[in-house]
């Protein structure tokens, strides 16, 4: 039988990469934590009207998903020509 090693794996990736990783984590955070405020809050608390509220909000989490999608392929997802 032949079995070959796989050299252990080290993180490869540079200082600036990992900076960027996790502000686009921070970010999608900041643009779903903000649509669903948008979402939920009441007339009290901002003074558009509702039909406003939803399509800011609604396009404030869209762009949150789309962004952790993104981020995801870019970030985390193994590389699969390189296993």
């Amino acid at each position: 039988m032949d079995f070959q090693r796989k050299p252990p794996h080290r993180n490869t990736e540079s200082p600036y990469q990992r900076v960027m990783k996790y502000t686009s984590l921070l970010m999608v955070a900041l643009y779903l934590g903000f649509g669903i405020y948008i979402l939920q809050s009441s007339q009290e608390q901002m003074a558009f009207p509702q039909q406003y509220k939803y399509i800011l909000g609604g396009m404030l989490v869209f762009y949150g998903l789309l962004r952790f999608v993104r981020a995801y392929q870019q970030y985390f997802k193994k590389n699969r020509r390189n296993d």
